[in-house]
């Protein structure tokens, strides 16, 4: 199977793997330092593109998501096993708020509050918040569509700004495949006051000199710890 994805925890110790045989394996350092498997399941019905943790202070969570268009929330909890107990993942809920599949996550930073961001092939960033104390319990709070997605585009990479100093921001990576072709990656901040998401920046890719597109495969946001500025990186490049 292909492993499309891997996600250390916030500590490092953990490390979840999600593949193209719809599983989803865990794996533990001991105290050893060796890698572990711990725990495997599936429970998507096509393939998992991402997998991502949440904050620990939200208790052991995992979030997946596919191509056949949901994003599932999982939470280890002790069952009995044989006579025993054995701290197994379940299945807590199942996003279907989607067109088209699920091709990124990740959990907003801990002050934000229990919040995933996705990204679709319908063209579509939602948010969607959780209740932290009935994990079966998640709506969505508000989403945009990047300006020049629309019709063949795909919103498929985002990284949270995680600098507290900062009001929610996010940065996403899009790209539309029919005519006319564009890629970009943008910068979006939220407002309390006005409840919804407002562009701040924008960065189209350049065509090469055969006037040919890359696609944004991937973003990831560096906020200003000890620098004057942000860094955002993309990555950038064709199949």
């Amino acid at each position: 199977a292909v492993i499309h994805d891997i996600a250390h925890d916030y500590y490092g110790r953990r490390l979840a793997t999600c593949s193209s045989d719809k599983g989803i394996r865990v794996f533990d350092k001991d105290e050893n330092d060796e890698w572990k498997l711990t725990n495997h399941w599936s429970g998507h019905k096509s393939v998992i593109w991402r997998v991502e943790w949440a904050h620990p202070e939200f208790g052991q969570l995992l979030a997946s998501c596919s191509d056949d268009r949901t994003v599932i929330i999982w939470a280890e909890k002790e069952v009995h096993v044989d006579g025993g107990t054995q701290m197994k993942f379940q299945m807590m809920a199942t996003l279907v708020d989607f067109q088209k599949a699920v091709t990124a996550i990740q959990f907003a930073p801990a002050h934000v509050g229990l919040q995933l961001a996705t990204c679709c092939n319908d063209g579509k960033v939602r948010f969607h918040v959780g209740n932290p104390t009935n994990l079966g319990h998640w709506h969505v709070a508000s989403e945009f569509e990047p300006d020049g997605t629309g019709f063949g585009a795909y919103a498929n990479c985002l990284s949270w700004n995680k600098s507290r100093m900062d009001g929610p921001t996010i940065v996403v990576g899009w790209w539309r495949a029919a005519e006319p072709k564009v890629s970009s990656v943008g910068v979006w901040g939220y407002s309390n006051e006005q409840k919804r998401w407002s562009s701040i920046a924008k960065l189209e890719i350049e065509p090469d000199a055969k006037g040919n597109v890359a696609e944004v495969r991937d973003v990831d946001w560096a906020p200003a710890m000890g620098r004057p500025h942000h860094v955002i990186a993309a990555a950038v490049g064709n199949t």
